[in-house]
């Protein structure tokens, strides 16, 4: 009996460390780089040293989640929980404007989290291509030398 209790409790490890694994991870020495593409095409920029997050486990949200809970100068943030996960409705000086049909979009450097559809867009930042995420924030990969960059796009075009 007790046998097919350990059993048991194994297999349910296992399975635990297979669903966390599908989450964003945080890389545990590093930089990476948050972006905000203002609406005057200026950038704000945030270098984020990945040994000082404290939540590593929810990916690119526990980066925008940190710089928001910064005493000095905390990035402006209103996210909400929408189906697919978190969703940015603002972030920094980005505030979009539904009746014209804005949102904002998320880019990375990371090419495992690149949008592979057919909808995937492409940027150069800084001699750098990033490209639409194909997943959400908490879901984002984060290693050293990333680059995450939001910026306000329109469904009209």
């Amino acid at each position: 009996m007790k046998r097919k209790i350990l059993s048991a409790l194994l297999v349910l490890a296992m399975l635990a460390t297979l669903l966390t694994s599908c989450f964003g991870k945080v890389d545990s020495e590093g930089n990476v780089t948050v972006v905000i593409e203002n609406r005057d095409g200026s950038y704000t920029e945030y270098a984020l040293a990945l040994e000082d997050i404290e939540n590593k486990d929810k990916g690119a949200e526990g980066l925008v989640e940190q710089l928001a809970n910064r005493e000095d100068d905390p990035l402006a943030l209103d996210m909400q929980e929408s189906t697919y996960g978190k969703y940015v409705n603002a972030i920094g000086s980005l505030t979009p404007d539904a009746a014209a049909g804005e949102y904002i979009s998320i880019y990375t450097s990371v090419e495992s989290d690149f949008d592979v559809s057919a909808y995937v867009k492409e940027i150069t930042y800084k001699d750098i291509t990033l490209k639409t995420s194909g997943v959400g924030l908490s879901s984002m990969k984060v290693p050293a030398g990333a680059i995450i960059l939001f910026r306000i796009e329109s469904y009209t075009g």
